[in-house]
């Protein structure tokens, strides 16, 4: 059974942003399980990060770390 369908998340991020600062092969599975519960996430990364361009092929919205920060209403750091 895939991780995101053993996991049961709080209501409370239902509905919220999340901002994943950091796109190691943690982060990237953490995203996509909140992705696959429905949950908004972004993904905050220096603009020199080789990561930026994966993370968009992953289909993530990929923002600078400040702006990520500034748009979120939770943060995750990786």
């Amino acid at each position: 059974m895939p991780l995101a369908e053993q996991l049961v998340l709080p209501n409370y991020f239902y509905g919220k942003s999340i901002a994943i600062l950091g796109y190691s092969k943690e982060g990237r599975e953490f995203a996509k399980m909140l992705r696959e519960h429905e949950i908004s996430v972004v993904i905050g990364l220096r603009p020199i990060d080789d990561l930026w361009t994966e993370a968009e092929r992953d289909g993530f919205l990929v923002k600078n770390l400040w702006d990520a920060v500034e748009s979120a209403d939770i943060i995750q750091v990786w």
